[in-house]
């Protein structure tokens, strides 16, 4: 079977459809030496870095992988798609199976077979995190894939009510397959190399063996981090005075409020953001933290919490969205919009050692059914079966 790849820009993302693009894909040539596979990246101006950033990405590609470059940029390859102008003149390998990693790369007039994958239903659960524009494009994208595919992959059960809910997608035509946390997240003993990496990214009056309190996400409304700042500010300053609140993560839109919250509370010296943590370093201030908290309201899956876990953190997570599905019951959850409740699990499991300790066993553990291997051979079966 031929089966063409939308990989695009989005494998190169460090984040979220990036990192799935990469797992994924990396995994399934691995296992699949039957299928030829077409890899499809829109068009590069730096010809001479192409094959090398792939090769950083996915290793060296098998016999049966080969590399297509597109002679259209990326955002002209999409407005296309978007049209009824026909797939099959851009993309001209006879092809029996096409797959997008993400909404945006299926075609309204595309090929007989396809498969996508919907991560999140976001711009419609929260329509200002896009704007409006934004939103309204995305959701013609999602009914685009609702009405072409023969299957979506959903990365949750939430997702997939989300999809049958909002865009009438029959259940019949989603699968749930769950992402993984990668092998780098694992516990690790080595507290020297740990020090001096949580160093690198920390104020220098911050001691790297000190304790903290951990999460990591996106600076953006919906990671709800006000809410968990809010919560930190009414633990008992003994508390604050032994674990500072350090918040990794991008700059995401419209994250104001989330910093006058740490300056009218008086926290500036209490609550760190660091930014952005390369990946190599990121296993490492998971290592280092006491308590891993995630209160998003909503996630299509949620990696840094399963991350965490596999990292033996224990977990404080939202009960909301796909979280629960993530967590089970190897970690506290709570509602996120309850800065008391969620006060109240970071002082339980600060003040008691043995049941945080217990819950970061479970969690490793917990941690193990997700995997890689499992969630490519589970797509590779979506593919056989159409």
């Amino acid at each position: 079977m031929n089966i063409g790849i939308a990989a695009n820009y989005l494998l190169f993302e460090r984040a979220g459809i990036g990192k799935y693009t990469q797992n994924l894909l990396k995994t399934l040539f691995k296992i699949d030496k039957n299928n030829h596979y077409f890899l499809y990246f829109s068009f590069w101006r730096k010809k001479e870095l192409r094959k090398k950033l792939i090769r950083e990405l996915l290793g060296r590609l098998p016999a049966n992988v080969e590399l297509k470059f597109l002679s259209l940029p990326a955002a002209w390859l999409e407005w296309l798609f978007s049209t009824s102008y026909p797939a099959t003149k851009i993309i001209r390998e006879p092809l029996d199976l096409y797959f997008s990693p993400y909404v945006s790369g299926i075609p309204r007039n595309g090929f007989p077979k396809m498969v996508t994958t919907c991560h999140d239903l976001v711009f419609l659960r929260f329509p200002g995190h896009r704007g409006r524009k934004l939103s309204q494009y995305y959701l013609q994208r999602h009914q685009i894939a609702a009405q072409n595919c023969q299957k979506i992959i959903a990365p949750s059960l939430a997702t997939k009510k989300d999809l049958q809910k909002f865009l009438r997608v029959p259940a019949q035509k989603i699968s749930v397959i769950y992402e993984a946390a990668e092998e780098k997240f694992k516990i690790i003993k080595d507290k020297r190399t740990m020090a001096k990496i949580i160093g690198r990214y920390l104020p220098h009056s911050f001691n790297p063996t000190e304790k903290y309190i951990l999460s990591v996400g996106t600076l953006e409304p919906r990671k709800n981090l006000t809410k968990l700042v809010e919560a930190y500010s009414i633990l008992p300053h003994q508390l604050q005075r032994q674990y500072q609140l350090i918040l990794v993560g991008g700059q995401g839109w419209n994250n104001e409020q989330l910093k006058k919250t740490i300056i009218n509370l008086n926290l500036k010296e209490k609550v760190i953001l660091p930014g952005f943590v390369k990946d190599e370093d990121l296993p490492y201030i998971y290592n280092g933290a006491s308590v891993f908290i995630y209160p998003s309201l909503y996630e299509g899956f949620g990696l840094p919490p399963l991350e965490a876990m596999a990292c033996g953190v224990p977990v404080i997570s939202s009960n909301l969205s796909s979280l629960p599905e993530v967590i089970g019951r190897a970690g506290i959850l709570v509602d996120p919009q309850d800065e008391i409740a969620i006060a109240q699990a970071i002082k339980r499991l600060i003040l008691h050692p043995k049941l945080a300790k217990k819950i970061a066993k479970q969690a490793q553990i917990r941690s193990k059914k997700f995997s890689w291997s499992l969630a490519a051979h589970k797509t590779l079966k979506v593919f056989e079966s159409i």
